[in-house]
């Protein structure tokens, strides 16, 4: 077994096709399958079933290999990286999973700047996907660093910060000129909420009991949510710093008691993470804690 079976093995199944696997770890096309049949035959089982349009998926014993096949690759990189620091080295490679409907824009790019700025010898691959997902990424060591909402179970975290929760409503809502909104007093109302995970949770987080929501549209994309509750076809709620500044017809309250939730970064474990991505964790906590220290800072 070396590196380059293991390479190609992550390869065929992240892009199912011996092509596209050859092109995303320079290799021939006919290194990969090479690759591939010697481990096979080394290990005495098939990992891949292919079919005559030279299409591969995984079989059922390469689906239970496939996460023990990413570590090693992340421990072989965490070596590697460890020893280039020795020698005065900062490269590497750190894949960073980010929560679209958590992560405030703002937030990822300044991060990503900063740590591109101090480390420009270090890649930076962002995968995008849902609470649930980058979750299971972390997991099966597909990513070395996925932000979170805190509390996560099963992974070293890292706090990074708070955010506010807040709901919004139509202007011409009887409760849009209060100072704040008591959960209390969204019962009964309707809501359009965004299509994932995260949504329940800001609805946990925030004091209103699951199950006397009344959802009456769910959609993807945040522009058609506020849209929707411009045209009083109900309220929503969002974190604060994911709210468009400018808010047309659309008023955006807090809640009382304010309703939080915690952002960090996690890792599969403290022991097996890389130097690169220790950098990166720290780079992130840095620019948030010099953030908190100016007066105008929200989060």
């Amino acid at each position: 077994m070396n590196f380059s079976q293991l390479q190609s093995v992550v390869a065929l199944a992240e892009t199912g096709s011996f092509t596209e696997a050859a092109f995303a770890i320079d290799l021939t096309q006919s290194a990969v399958s090479h690759a591939l049949a010697t481990l096979e035959r080394e290990l005495g089982v098939t990992i891949f079933e292919r079919n005559r349009k030279g299409v591969v998926t995984l079989t059922d014993i390469g689906k239970k290999i496939l996460p023990h096949v990413r570590e090693l690759l992340a421990q072989a990189e965490a070596i590697e990286q460890e020893c280039r620091a020795a020698r005065g080295q900062s490269t590497g490679k750190v894949r960073v999973g980010n929560i679209e409907s958590i992560i405030a824009p703002g937030l990822l790019t300044s991060i990503l700047t900063r740590f591109q700025s101090q480390y420009p010898e270090i890649e930076i691959v962002l995968f995008e996907g849902s609470l649930h997902e980058v979750g299971e990424w972390i997991e099966n060591s597909v990513i070395d660093v996925g932000f979170v909402m805190l509390p996560a179970t099963g992974v070293n975290e890292t706090f990074l910060s708070t955010d506010e929760l807040c709901i919004l409503l139509p202007q011409s809502h009887p409760l849009s000129r209060r100072n704040a909104i008591a959960p209390h007093e969204l019962q009964g109302e309707n809501f359009v909420l965004e299509k994932t995970q995260c949504t329940l949770n800001y609805v946990k987080k925030a004091g209103i009991e699951p199950n006397k929501v009344k959802l009456r549209y769910q959609a993807r994309d945040k522009a058609t949510i506020l849209a929707m509750v411009r045209e009083r076809l109900g309220i929503t709620i969002m974190p604060r710093t994911l709210v468009p500044k400018k808010l047309d017809g659309v008023v955006m309250l807090p809640l009382n008691p304010p309703g939080m939730i915690k952002i960090g970064l996690a890792t599969r474990s403290q022991e097996t993470t890389s130097r690169s991505t220790r950098l990166f964790i720290q780079t992130a906590v840095d620019w948030v804690q010099e953030q908190v220290a100016k007066p105008a800072y929200v989060g």
